[in-house]
């Protein structure tokens, strides 16, 4: 009965049997630096003492929605981080327009006629 071969050319059990005393000396060097590690220190936390007032595990006052401190978030809204370019203008004179408009079908136009012709010039720069 012939031996049947892996990936490599090397007999199946051979490449069973490397892969187990691998995984072994994985295992076994995990288990000995988990034995052989320094421990953790631990800082001991002074326990208050008990008072009367409390009973073990319970709050002097309750927890609600209202003691909860909330940011608000409208706020973070409103708060500008950016040095405004221009101070905003209620009305736009025809001038003011023209200095800052540009036509956003031209944009696109642009950039797809760009694109476009590049990638023609790569395809067509192997064509003999």
């Amino acid at each position: 009965m012939p031996r049947r071969r892996s990936l490599f050319g090397l007999p199946l059990s051979r490449v069973i049997i490397t892969a187990t005393l691998l995984g072994l000396a994985a295992f076994s060097g995990s288990l000995l630096f988990l034995i052989l590690r320094q421990p953790e220190p631990s800082f001991a936390v002074p326990v208050p003492p008990e008072d009367s007032h409390t009973s073990a595990g319970r709050l002097v006052v309750p927890v609600t929605l209202d003691t909860l401190d909330l940011p608000d978030e409208s706020e973070r809204l409103t708060r500008r981080h950016w040095i405004r370019f221009r101070p905003p203008r209620e009305r736009w004179t025809p001038e003011d327009v023209e200095r800052f408009w540009i036509d956003p079908g031209l944009i696109g136009a642009e950039y797809l006629s760009e694109t476009n012709r590049r990638l023609i010039e790569e395809m067509l720069k192997e064509v003999p």
